[in-house]
């Protein structure tokens, strides 16, 4: 059932993400709603299914948006890993904390994945790009507060108790 209900949001999150977000974009840029995902989860799953959403999440990324296949997924995945990490010593339910993981994991995400491309694409010019990273980072963390609720909203709807905190 846990693998049936991270494929459906994805499957939900990509088909937003590549049609309706377009339409909500700002000096063309959007926000990423596949990390706000990333995080929601890390920060209320085990952290055996969160390596699992880690990398759910990153190859839908990849299969929807363009770039090398398999990027999103590993970066996804170090993300993951990152906020496993220091997920015991914050408390992952606090409105705050949410949206201080989200803007730092974009900011790392989006750094990275550039640094990544750049290296892989050698045509790609690096600064042009990198003014976005922050400005991603600030949208998307903009949107946390209705999306993490929407979010808990769903998956409280179908009785996860898995996603709760333990302390």
């Amino acid at each position: 059932m846990p693998w049936i209900t991270i494929i459906s949001v994805t499957l939900c999150i990509s088909l937003i993400q590549t049609t309706l977000l377009q339409h909500i974009s700002f000096l063309g840029i959007q926000p990423d709603l596949f990390i706000i995902f990333l995080v929601f989860h890390s920060l209320n799953a085990s952290s055996e299914r969160s390596f699992h959403a880690s990398w759910v999440v990153g190859l839908a990324k990849d299969i929807f948006s363009e770039g090398p296949l398999g990027l999103n997924t590993v970066l996804f995945i170090i993300a993951g890993y990152l906020i496993s990490i220091i997920r015991g010593n914050i408390f992952g339910r606090h409105l705050v904390t949410q949206i201080s993981a989200t803007f730092i994991i974009s900011i790392i995400y989006n750094l990275l994945y550039l640094c990544l491309l750049s290296m892989l694409i050698t045509s790609t010019g690096l600064l042009p790009m990198v003014w976005k990273c922050p400005m991603i980072a600030i949208y998307n963390s903009i949107i946390v507060p209705p999306v993490f609720w929407l979010f808990n909203k769903f998956y409280s709807s179908f009785g996860f108790p898995s996603l709760k905190r333990k302390f």
